[in-house]
């Protein structure tokens, strides 16, 4: 099973402590942040105190060679000296970025200039904004040694400085910081009256009506990081929405999201549809998320999933007037789809998963309708709009919120809410979804470690029966959807084959 090495830390909700705990695996030690508390990503300033909460990657660390000089070389995480000429940015066009001082120019702001405190003989620099910096919105976000009193840091993460050499020795490539607050992950019991919370901002002109969605699954919170920064941008007039409308809602599945669970009583991106008479907390949600589908044009549903991948778009059918989903929009929802940022497209899905359903009937398992493949762009086409699903990501990936942003953006602007270029064309693999591949029986597996938009050529073995019999792909084609847990009845994953379908529009 995979995993990715990580660092909790978190801090508790009351009274704004910047007293906290930092864990690795079994192994916890006290920490302090910003004496200013935590802070939602999107919120941070330069300058506020604050530390960001949010998952962020670890990628190296530096070290004093004159305070340590039998620091270990030994390391699984890479860990690079100090020298006297190294400043970190915190103004100016390198904002948020490691720059070297000529002789002997801003002495005061070197990262090894002597402290009252030797904080900094052992510092590990936070990837917070730093992959495009944004100006004022944080920089210099470093785990490095606490003050003798755990006094709170000007947004970093302080460790008592007697653990550092437990704290690297522990450290892993690849390794990430999730930072928030304690009992975040198992939030406090929800009240099932749990209010739908959207903002929405309105252009003085006309123009189309956007809707933007994030946590239609309550693990997948890289939708809300998103929105959130959005809607912080909005208000600022950094996005300034000139004509039409768009409406953001941060957290469709409050319930979900508290728990931090995939689901609340059941999975809101099936079957979603107005139900007269509601039997759990989804139903009540999807009455309200169906009405305001119907008040808009276009959707973006943000969402993330399990295990590595790079991000990609699912898109609707073609024009056609069948009877699953009949459709006129293809040539405008190709071309948004084309535009969000992302490199891959698939498109085909619904067709395929009634034929799922068809084979689980088949295998003799509990019988489901085609309306539990309808979600939320499924329902906006029904309603009379397009709209696109973008899985930003792995859960894990703190990108993914950036991938969710970038969309965000560019639908904007190419709709023409906001005034700003046309985003240009970034899909460049369209795949068809056209089969799928079941698990008959305990035993039957995949015969590769595959992530969606993985290439298979013809003959390539993709599932190995228990019985040993092989199931290879009729045609090149690419995994999607891979589930190396599947058990009887549920999908092993889907096959889809190079699409002829133009998204230039």
């Amino acid at each position: 099973m995979t995993s990715v090495p990580k660092i909790i830390v978190r801090v508790p909700r009351e009274g704004g402590s910047h007293l906290g705990q930092l864990t690795m695996g079994d192994w916890t030690i006290p920490c302090t942040v910003g004496a200013g508390g935590l802070v939602q990503a999107s919120f941070k300033r330069e300058g506020d105190t604050r530390t960001p909460i949010g998952v962020f990657p670890l990628r190296y660390g530096f070290f004093d060679r004159a305070a340590l000089p039998d620091f270990p070389r030994d390391l699984a995480f890479p860990f690079v000296p100090l020298s006297d000429d190294m400043i970190w940015e915190e103004e100016g066009s390198e904002y948020n970025r490691l720059v070297f001082s000529e002789n002997d120019e801003r002495s005061a702001e070197r990262l090894s200039r002597p402290r009252p405190e030797r904080l900094f003989d052992v510092i590990i620099p936070i990837g917070f904004n730093d992959s495009v910096p944004e100006i004022g919105r944080g920089s210099a976000i470093f785990i490095h040694a606490a003050r003798a009193d755990m006094s709170g840091t000007a947004g970093c993460i302080g460790i008592p400085k007697e653990r550092m050499s437990d704290l690297v020795r522990r450290l892993r490539p690849g390794m990430l910081i999730d930072i928030g607050y304690a009992h975040a992950d198992d939030r406090e019991r929800l009240d099932p009256k749990t209010p739908v919370e959207t903002v929405r901002f309105t252009g003085l002109d006309r123009g189309p009506k956007l809707i933007v969605i994030g946590a239609v699954h309550g693990n997948e919170t890289c939708g809300p990081q998103a929105i959130l920064r959005a809607i912080d941008d909005c208000r600022a007039d950094r996005l300034a929405i000139r004509r039409g409308e768009v409406t953001f809602l941060p957290v469709a599945n409050m319930k979900a999201y508290r728990q931090g669970t995939r689901e609340g009583d059941r999975n809101l991106n099936r079957d979603l549809r107005e139900k007269t008479i509601p039997e759990d907390y989804e139903d009540r949600v999807s009455n309200h998320i169906c009405a305001l589908l119907r008040e808009h044009d276009v959707l973006l549903d943000l969402h993330s999933f399990r295990g590595e991948g790079e991000p990609f778009i699912f898109a609707g059918p073609l024009d056609n007037i069948g009877p699953t989903e009949p459709f006129r929009y293809a040539a405008a929802e190709g071309a948004f789809a084309a535009r969000l940022g992302t490199a891959v497209v698939i498109h085909g899905w619904l067709d395929v998963y009634g034929r799922f359903l068809k084979e689980r009937k088949r295998l003799g398992h509990a019988s489901r309708v085609i309306s539990e493949g309808v979600g939320t762009t499924e329902y906006m086409r029904f309603a009379g709009g397009y709209g696109v699903t973008l899985e930003c990501g792995s859960h894990d990936d703190p990108h993914a919120a950036e991938v969710g942003y970038t969309a965000i953006v560019n639908a904007l602007a190419h709709l023409g809410l906001i005034d700003a270029p046309p985003p240009k064309v970034a899909a460049e693999t369209v795949i068809q979804v056209t089969d799928i591949f079941v698990c008959e029986a305990e035993g039957d597996r995949l015969e590769g470690d595959w992530r969606t938009g993985d290439a298979i050529a013809a003959g390539q073995v993709i599932v190995r029966r228990t019985d040993g019999q092989a199931i290879t792909a009729s045609k090149d084609g690419f995994i999607i959807f891979p589930n190396s847990t599947a058990r009887p009845g549920d999908g092993l994953c889907y096959f889809g084959v190079a699409s002829s379908r133009s998204l230039s529009g």
